[in-house]
């Protein structure tokens, strides 16, 4: 890897003989060479001054080299002081100072609070690259005999752009007709564009904002015609309903894998359901009480799994009602 800028070293006591020299009018050939490092110097370090983003630690550095030993940016612990043999020790004193000392802990601050690019996992990356410098070539500083190199360590920018839910994508394809047989021929649409309405991705976003988000289809209608995009509640419902069937498998799955699962956990809460509701104002119910039970299980792989029901059972019958089917499902196996 490339250096900085160099310095030029210089010792202080060539330099009061380099005076004492001047004083007398007697230079020398090596008294030459050292006022021209001099003068070096006086330039490297005025432009070094003149740069916005220098700062008074790195120009340290580039004079007097980089430290390497590393210090610890905590205070220092000082001892504490013990009570002497036989003093008496007072309960109210040591309880008011373990409290102070948890208030400034809590007190502390916790951080910047800014989020690490990490955490971005979902944001395209577009690499920059310098139009007039690379690696390797001579530093665009006139006075700056130094030379460029790759610090590894990129400026990251992160810029944010609104977008609504779904996005719609217009493909104008052109169509040519035969004059005589009146033949159509439409183009075909580009690279990797299939011919599907609706992608995985876009079922997907619109049950993550219904059912992830908690916003309703009404809502999000609203925001996708105000945003240019107009779907309507019906057909966000249908492409839930899809997603719904792809994943039913995956949840039976689970629920054959949670019977056999070595500590279970129940809970209900109550939950308003509406075609329920309405069962009750027309007919008279045994129980008009509507849960949404949750059950996690532990498996015997160490894997946690958590299962969500909701209507008039409560969790004892849900769990009883997944353990039967279960030994159904391996009962008929088994035949």
């Amino acid at each position: 890897m490339a250096k900085g800028p160099e310095i030029p070293k210089t010792d202080s006591a060539e330099i009061e003989i380099l005076i004492e020299r001047l004083k007398q009018n007697k230079l020398e050939q090596r008294d030459v060479e050292l006022i021209e490092r001099l003068l070096r110097t006086v330039l490297a370090l005025v432009n070094l001054l003149q740069r916005k983003n220098m700062s008074i630690k790195r120009l340290r550095d580039l004079i007097f080299g980089r430290r390497t030993e590393k210090r610890k940016t905590g205070s220092v612990s000082q001892p504490e002081d013990k009570p002497e043999e036989g003093a008496a020790t007072n309960p109210g004193a040591e309880r008011e100072a373990s409290e102070k000392s948890q208030r400034q802990r809590q007190a502390a601050p916790q951080g910047h609070g800014r989020r690490a690019t990490a955490q971005y996992r979902g944001a395209e990356k577009v690499e920059c690259r310098h139009e007039q410098y690379q690696a390797g070539a001579k530093c665009p500083e006139a006075a700056c005999p130094g030379r460029l190199y790759d610090t590894r360590r990129p400026n990251l920018f992160i810029q944010f752009r609104g977008q609504p839910i779904l996005e719609g994508v217009i493909f104008e394809r052109e169509v040519l007709r035969c004059s005589a047989c009146q033949e159509r021929y439409v183009a075909s649409l580009p690279e990797g564009v299939s011919e599907t309405r609706y992608e995985a991705s876009a079922d997907v976003a619109i049950v993550l904002a219904k059912y992830g988000a908690k916003l309703p289809f009404y809502r999000l209608a609203q925001m996708q015609e105000s945003c240019g995009v107009p779907i309507s509640e019906s057909v966000m419902f249908e492409r839930s309903e899809q997603v719904a069937d792809r994943a039913l498998p995956v949840y039976l799955a689970l629920k054959q894998e949670a019977a056999n699962g070595e500590v279970i956990h129940t809970d209900d809460t109550p939950v308003k359901i509406l075609s329920c509701l309405k069962e009750d104002r027309e007919e008279e119910a045994e129980r008009r009480a509507t849960n949404t039970s949750g059950i996690v299980v532990k498996t015997t792989a160490g894997h946690m799994i958590a299962l969500y029901a909701s209507g008039r059972r409560h969790a004892g019958e849900n769990l009883d009602l997944a353990t039967r089917s279960h030994l159904y499902v391996c009962c008929a196996r088994k035949r």
